[in-house]
Protein backbone atom coordinates (compact mmCIF):
# COMPACT_ATOMS: atom_id res chain seq x y z
CA UNK A 1 0.00 0.00 0.00
CA UNK A 2 1.34 3.54 -0.78
CA UNK A 3 2.54 5.41 1.86
CA UNK A 4 1.35 9.45 1.97
CA UNK A 5 2.14 12.30 4.40
CA UNK A 6 -0.03 12.17 7.25
CA UNK A 7 0.01 15.82 6.93
CA UNK A 8 -0.89 16.18 2.92
CA UNK A 9 -3.86 13.81 3.64
CA UNK A 10 -5.56 15.66 6.20
CA UNK A 11 -5.03 18.30 4.16
CA UNK A 12 -6.69 17.35 1.27
CA UNK A 13 -9.71 15.84 3.41
CA UNK A 14 -10.62 19.27 4.80
CA UNK A 15 -9.57 20.49 1.27
CA UNK A 16 -12.39 18.46 0.07
CA UNK A 17 -15.09 18.34 2.60
CA UNK A 18 -15.25 21.88 2.95
CA UNK A 19 -15.60 22.44 -0.80
CA UNK A 20 -19.18 23.14 -0.86
CA UNK A 21 -19.73 23.97 -4.41
CA UNK A 22 -19.47 20.27 -5.20
CA UNK A 23 -21.49 16.96 -4.64
CA UNK A 24 -20.38 14.61 -1.83
CA UNK A 25 -20.02 11.98 -4.83
CA UNK A 26 -17.53 14.56 -6.39
CA UNK A 27 -15.35 14.60 -3.00
CA UNK A 28 -15.20 10.75 -3.06
CA UNK A 29 -13.94 10.54 -6.45
CA UNK A 30 -11.56 13.05 -6.26
CA UNK A 31 -10.31 11.16 -2.84
CA UNK A 32 -10.11 8.64 -4.25
CA UNK A 33 -7.90 9.82 -7.26
CA UNK A 34 -5.53 11.03 -5.07
CA UNK A 35 -5.04 7.92 -3.05
CA UNK A 36 -4.41 5.65 -5.85
CA UNK A 37 -1.66 8.13 -7.31
CA UNK A 38 1.91 7.01 -6.12
CA UNK A 39 3.41 9.24 -4.15
CA UNK A 40 7.11 11.17 -5.35
CA UNK A 41 9.33 12.92 -3.55
CA UNK A 42 11.44 15.37 -5.12
CA UNK A 43 15.00 16.55 -3.50
CA UNK A 44 17.11 19.08 -5.25
CA UNK A 45 17.45 22.79 -6.56
CA UNK A 46 16.07 25.31 -8.73
CA UNK A 47 16.13 22.62 -11.47
CA UNK A 48 13.17 20.50 -9.01
CA UNK A 49 11.92 23.91 -7.13
CA UNK A 50 11.15 24.57 -10.97
CA UNK A 51 9.32 21.53 -11.99
CA UNK A 52 6.03 21.79 -13.88
CA UNK A 53 4.92 18.53 -11.80
CA UNK A 54 1.42 19.25 -11.50
CA UNK A 55 1.20 19.35 -15.57
CA UNK A 56 3.91 16.76 -16.28
CA UNK A 57 4.00 14.78 -13.77
CA UNK A 58 -0.04 14.57 -12.45
CA UNK A 59 -0.18 10.77 -12.53
CA UNK A 60 1.96 10.77 -8.91
CA UNK A 61 1.04 13.03 -6.00
CA UNK A 62 4.44 15.23 -6.03
CA UNK A 63 5.90 16.77 -3.12
CA UNK A 64 9.21 18.88 -3.10
CA UNK A 65 11.95 19.32 -0.96
CA UNK A 66 13.80 21.90 -3.69
CA UNK A 67 15.02 25.40 -3.39
CA UNK A 68 16.95 27.44 -5.66
CA UNK A 69 20.92 28.54 -5.06
CA UNK A 70 21.16 25.41 -2.68
CA UNK A 71 24.23 22.96 -2.81
CA UNK A 72 24.75 19.22 -2.12
CA UNK A 73 24.93 19.85 1.71
CA UNK A 74 21.95 21.67 2.02
CA UNK A 75 19.93 18.86 -0.21
CA UNK A 76 21.22 16.17 2.40
CA UNK A 77 20.36 18.39 5.12
CA UNK A 78 16.98 17.84 3.59
CA UNK A 79 16.83 14.74 2.80
CA UNK A 80 18.14 13.61 6.46
CA UNK A 81 15.32 16.03 7.58
CA UNK A 82 12.34 14.48 5.86
CA UNK A 83 11.36 10.95 7.80
CA UNK A 84 8.45 10.30 5.89
CA UNK A 85 7.92 7.17 3.26
CA UNK A 86 7.79 7.52 -0.28
CA UNK A 87 6.45 5.16 -3.21
CA UNK A 88 9.36 7.01 -5.36
CA UNK A 89 12.22 8.81 -5.05
CA UNK A 90 14.23 11.68 -7.30
CA UNK A 91 17.70 13.16 -6.88
CA UNK A 92 18.98 16.23 -8.47
CA UNK A 93 21.95 18.35 -7.41
CA UNK A 94 25.39 19.30 -7.86
CA UNK A 95 25.89 22.51 -10.19
CA UNK A 96 25.53 24.96 -6.87
CA UNK A 97 28.66 23.48 -5.61
CA UNK A 98 30.48 25.23 -8.26
CA UNK A 99 28.76 28.69 -8.95
CA UNK A 100 31.81 30.65 -10.11
CA UNK A 101 34.42 27.90 -9.62
CA UNK A 102 35.74 27.32 -13.47
CA UNK A 103 38.72 25.25 -12.61
CA UNK A 104 37.21 22.60 -10.27
CA UNK A 105 40.11 20.28 -8.39
CA UNK A 106 38.96 16.74 -8.58
CA UNK A 107 38.88 15.99 -4.89
CA UNK A 108 36.41 18.94 -4.59
CA UNK A 109 34.14 16.78 -7.31
CA UNK A 110 34.86 13.78 -5.53
CA UNK A 111 33.69 15.67 -2.46
CA UNK A 112 30.53 16.75 -4.16
CA UNK A 113 29.38 13.33 -5.56
CA UNK A 114 30.12 11.52 -1.96
CA UNK A 115 27.10 13.91 -0.49
CA UNK A 116 25.19 12.99 -3.73
CA UNK A 117 25.46 9.28 -2.90
CA UNK A 118 25.03 9.60 1.14
CA UNK A 119 21.59 11.35 0.28
CA UNK A 120 20.69 8.91 -2.32
CA UNK A 121 21.52 5.95 0.28
CA UNK A 122 18.87 7.58 2.52
CA UNK A 123 16.28 7.55 0.57
CA UNK A 124 16.96 3.83 -0.44
CA UNK A 125 15.95 3.00 2.66
CA UNK A 126 12.68 4.72 2.73
CA UNK A 127 11.65 4.78 -0.52
CA UNK A 128 10.50 2.00 -2.50
CA UNK A 129 12.41 3.11 -5.79
CA UNK A 130 14.92 5.91 -6.16
CA UNK A 131 16.10 7.70 -9.37
CA UNK A 132 18.97 10.06 -9.69
CA UNK A 133 19.51 12.92 -12.52
CA UNK A 134 22.69 13.64 -13.99
CA UNK A 135 23.45 17.04 -14.80
CA UNK A 136 22.94 17.93 -18.24
CA UNK A 137 25.08 20.05 -20.18
CA UNK A 138 25.38 23.62 -19.47
CA UNK A 139 26.56 26.98 -21.15
CA UNK A 140 29.10 29.69 -19.81
CA UNK A 141 29.37 31.18 -17.22
CA UNK A 142 27.57 28.45 -15.52
CA UNK A 143 30.41 26.07 -14.52
CA UNK A 144 30.74 24.28 -17.85
CA UNK A 145 33.93 21.98 -16.54
CA UNK A 146 32.59 21.12 -13.16
CA UNK A 147 29.31 19.71 -14.81
CA UNK A 148 31.18 17.38 -17.26
CA UNK A 149 33.56 15.89 -14.41
CA UNK A 150 30.45 15.35 -11.67
CA UNK A 151 28.92 13.65 -14.64
CA UNK A 152 31.57 11.39 -15.17
CA UNK A 153 32.03 10.66 -11.75
CA UNK A 154 28.21 9.51 -11.31
CA UNK A 155 28.42 7.55 -14.13
CA UNK A 156 30.74 6.06 -12.54
CA UNK A 157 29.92 5.93 -8.65
CA UNK A 158 26.28 5.99 -8.76
CA UNK A 159 25.39 2.72 -10.40
CA UNK A 160 23.00 1.41 -6.92
CA UNK A 161 20.08 2.98 -8.34
CA UNK A 162 18.75 3.51 -11.66
CA UNK A 163 20.20 6.82 -13.09
CA UNK A 164 18.98 9.06 -15.89
CA UNK A 165 21.33 10.16 -18.65
CA UNK A 166 19.97 13.79 -18.85
CA UNK A 167 22.44 14.91 -20.85
CA UNK A 168 21.86 12.86 -23.75
CA UNK A 169 18.24 14.45 -23.42
CA UNK A 170 18.58 17.84 -22.88
CA UNK A 171 19.49 20.14 -26.18
CA UNK A 172 20.92 23.75 -25.90
CA UNK A 173 17.45 24.83 -27.30
CA UNK A 174 15.64 23.44 -24.17
CA UNK A 175 17.47 25.50 -21.83
CA UNK A 176 16.10 29.01 -20.84
CA UNK A 177 19.31 30.19 -19.78
CA UNK A 178 22.08 27.97 -20.47
CA UNK A 179 21.16 26.03 -17.52
CA UNK A 180 17.66 25.79 -16.06
CA UNK A 181 15.21 24.17 -18.93
CA UNK A 182 12.53 25.36 -20.07
CA UNK A 183 8.99 23.92 -20.75
CA UNK A 184 10.03 21.44 -23.73
CA UNK A 185 13.17 20.78 -21.64
CA UNK A 186 10.87 20.12 -18.62
CA UNK A 187 8.63 18.27 -20.88
CA UNK A 188 11.53 16.03 -21.78
CA UNK A 189 12.63 15.22 -18.28
CA UNK A 190 9.01 14.57 -17.24
CA UNK A 191 8.50 12.08 -19.90
CA UNK A 192 12.28 10.33 -19.07
CA UNK A 193 11.10 10.16 -15.32
CA UNK A 194 7.94 8.88 -15.75
CA UNK A 195 9.24 5.88 -18.02
CA UNK A 196 11.73 5.06 -15.87
CA UNK A 197 8.76 4.46 -12.77
CA UNK A 198 6.50 3.82 -14.94
CA UNK A 199 6.97 -0.55 -14.74
CA UNK A 200 6.48 -0.26 -10.95
CA UNK A 201 3.06 1.26 -10.95
CA UNK A 202 0.41 -0.35 -13.06
CA UNK A 203 -1.73 2.41 -11.90
CA UNK A 204 0.11 4.91 -14.35
CA UNK A 205 -1.28 2.46 -17.72
CA UNK A 206 -4.82 3.74 -17.20
CA UNK A 207 -4.04 7.09 -18.18
CA UNK A 208 -3.07 6.04 -21.77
Amino acid sequence: MQTISNLTLLLLLISLFNNCDKEPSSNTEELVSYLSKPSLAMYGDSIVASWPVQEQLSDFNTVKFAFPGIDTAEIHSSVENDKNRYNACLYEGGINDFLGNYSPTQSQVDATIDRQIQSIQILVTRCEHVVALNLWNVEFPWPTLAVAMINAGMKERINFVPRIDTELLIQNDMLSDGNHPNKNGYYVLSKAVREQLKPFFPILYLNE
